[in-house]
């Protein structure tokens, strides 16, 4: 086989992990109210459920690297997405039969080996990234995007002609479970290299030193609060829409536009950046997607959902790979500060959905979209530190 031909196969497979990750997560989200219907849940108790996902990704960041250098990328893709697909097919069952603990055990398998695939592409991303003469990571990453959109479109017109939850699971488990095979065997054998014990003892120094660093922090707390304005809009915004009187399928096509405003605007987000720079992309980003959650928390008086929602999607999609590039000013520091600010982002997965739920539950769930709201006008101001750093 040619290497063109080889390096093409090789992309291919990792844009089909990104994609097949991000329709697992997106088929999730976008039927959030029908689960809750199903399983007769209030907002505080839908909140645990959601929080169920992220723990799972955390058990599973945790065993993640150490599974891929034993077995392999491939491999584990294969059976990472094995177990994933199944999750979401047993759900398919439990959550009409109304079995509330059989869907909370499956919602924690289906984020287990999330985590496996997000290492999995993020670092064939990486290596075919650095074979290749161009470079290809925007537009991989952009697929991540593609998914979570067609997934969204795809559940909302199955809601349109009153396909019921336990078909969508099936057929997205399936069709994932099928692409994920082929990309993960179409991965060419890993080698990751050996660690000498110098090596070893700088990386437990560094791993350290990074959580003392007030700028490594700031900037991560400016990333979490992209990820969490990102996963308000995803879990709550279908829910919320529904009790303002749209139908289940208009709620998840509204997901679907969200997510082709994030794909869109990141595929212009290059020129952005290099008209603006980093600090003023980050600052733009906050402003914007603080107007965007401020009109949906007051729909009821503006009446422009959808603009909300685009201006709320366009905002944050860059704000997080902009926050992991101010992390990167340092090359040697580099891979342990952007470690430490996805750890944040599992601990702050976690704890949104129960927060979320219980403002909601207590005050009102537009109320409770004032949390994203008060993080992104916090990040505005403290948006100058992610300056470039002076080494």
């Amino acid at each position: 086989m040619s290497e063109k031909r080889s390096l093409s196969i090789w992309f291919a497979a990792t844009a089909v992990t990104f994609l097949t990750r991000a329709m697992l997560f997106s088929t999730w989200q976008s039927r959030s109210p029908e689960v809750m219907h199903s399983l007769h849940l209030n907002t505080t108790q839908m909140g645990l459920l959601v929080m169920l996902f992220p723990v799972g990704g955390a058990l599973g960041i945790i065993f993640a690297s150490s599974l891929m250098k034993r077995f392999g990328v491939g491999r584990m893709t294969v059976a990472g997405f094995t177990l994933g697909s199944l999750s979401l097919a047993g759900l398919a069952f439990t959550i009409p039969a109304g079995n509330v603990f059989a869907s909370a055990a499956l919602v924690l398998t289906l984020g287990l080996p999330m985590a496996f695939a997000d290492f999995a592409s993020n670092y064939e991303a990486t290596e075919v990234d650095k074979r290749s003469k161009r470079s290809l990571l925007p537009l991989l990453h952009s697929t991540f995007g593609v998914g979570m959109m067609l997934a969204a479109t795809f559940s909302g017109w199955l809601l349109s002609i009153n396909v019921g939850i336990g078909t969508n699971y099936l057929i997205v488990a399936a069709v994932s479970l099928a692409a994920a095979v082929w990309a993960g065997l179409s991965f060419p054998k890993s080698h990751f290299a050996r660690e000498t014990n110098a090596e070893k003892s700088q990386r437990k120094v560094l791993s350290r030193v990074v959580w003392s660093e007030n700028r490594t922090l700031v900037v991560a707390f400016i990333g979490v609060s992209f990820i969490i304005a990102e996963l308000s809009a995803g879990t709550w915004m279908p829910i919320a829409l529904e009790r303002s009187g749209f139908s289940a399928a208009a709620a998840a096509n509204a997901l679907g536009l969200f997510w082709i405003a994030i794909t869109l605007t990141r595929v212009v987000g290059g020129f952005v950046v290099d008209k603006l720079g980093r600090f003023r992309t980050i600052l733009l980003s906050t402003l914007v997607t603080s107007v965007g959650i401020s009109f949906f928390i007051f729909n009821e008086v503006i009446h422009q959902p959808y603009l909300a929602l685009v201006l709320w999607a366009s905002g944050l999609a860059l704000g997080f790979p902009m926050s992991a590039n101010a992390q990167s000013d340092n090359a040697e520091r580099s891979p342990f500060r952007i470690n430490l600010m996805i750890t944040l982002v599992y601990i702050a997965s976690i704890s949104v959905g129960p927060l979320l739920g219980s403002i909601g539950q207590s005050f009102g769930l537009y109320f409770a979209f004032s949390v994203p709201l008060v993080l992104m006008l916090a990040s505005a101001l403290l948006s100058g530190i992610t300056k470039p750093e002076r080494l």
